[in-house]
């Protein structure tokens, strides 16, 4: 085992380590938790195409769900994989709750304002739209596989935990949700 995955697995066992002693009462280990993880929670929200006010409170909702379920922590599985689990439950509660068209078409129209009013927008800038507007394009089910492999680094079999869902079945939505992204942006790459 390389020095690079030492590392990683201490800082997973530390994780665990770290909530349960949150569950006993120790606010440091929650504040090193926070630190270590609250960027990952925000990408997560903000990229599956959250206003950033939402994403920002979605991510304020699971580090609060953590809180208020310290007491319960089991530390039966990897701390990333409880908390991403969490971060998912409400992301799905929150598209169940609101319609996420309004938002999106908001926030499309800042993009496109921006876009027409500046002169010197290069391919890079194109393609990151158009790669937003693919990921955002992708049904729900691939969308969420697509985030929590690319963005969040998770592996398929954690991703399977994650989602409650057979490692064929999500290894199927990231293998789709691939071959649409290609298709969707074909004229931008070669």
């Amino acid at each position: 085992m390389d020095i690079q995955a030492k590392v990683e697995t201490s800082l997973k066992q530390e994780d665990e380590a770290l909530m349960l002693a949150y569950a006993y009462g120790d606010a440091s280990a929650f504040d090193k938790l926070y630190g270590r993880h609250k960027g990952s929670v925000y990408r997560f929200f903000s990229r599956q195409n959250f206003a950033i006010a939402v994403a920002e409170e979605l991510t304020h909702d699971t580090w609060l769900r953590v809180i208020n379920a310290r007491e319960s922590y089991q530390a039966t599985a990897k701390f990333t994989t409880y908390l991403f689990t969490i971060a998912r439950r409400i992301a799905a509660d929150h598209h169940q709750k609101k319609s996420n068209l309004l938002e999106q078409n908001e926030e499309d129209n800042a993009v496109q304002a921006q876009a027409e009013n500046s002169s010197d927008l290069n391919e890079r800038t194109d393609l990151a739209l158009a790669l937003k507007q693919q990921i955002t394009d992708l049904p729900i089910e691939q969308r969420e596989v697509f985030l929590l492999k690319q963005a969040a680094g998770f592996s398929i079999d954690e991703i399977a935990e994650i989602i409650a869902q057979n490692r064929e079945k999500v290894k199927s939505r990231w293998r789709y949700a691939l071959q649409k992204l290609r298709k969707g942006l074909s004229l931008y790459v070669d």
